[in-house]
């Protein structure tokens, strides 16, 4: 996996399938693999934030 900006829908979808097996698979936080899930998380993180923004609730 290269790991760069989301700039699509389609990549975005495939990110996620790509955490999802991974998630599969239980890596440890400090190992390569889960220093490649935490750096895909945030990723998607970024991507969510800007195309799917959660709408502050105003008392």
């Amino acid at each position: 996996m290269i790991f760069q900006a989301i700039q699509t829908e389609e990549e975005y979808e495939l990110m996620l399938a790509w955490i999802d097996k991974q998630f599969d698979q239980l890596p440890t936080p400090n190992c390569p693999e889960g220093e490649q899930l935490q750096l895909a998380l945030s990723i998607v993180k970024a991507y969510e934030d800007i195309h799917y923004p959660i709408p502050s609730i105003q008392s």
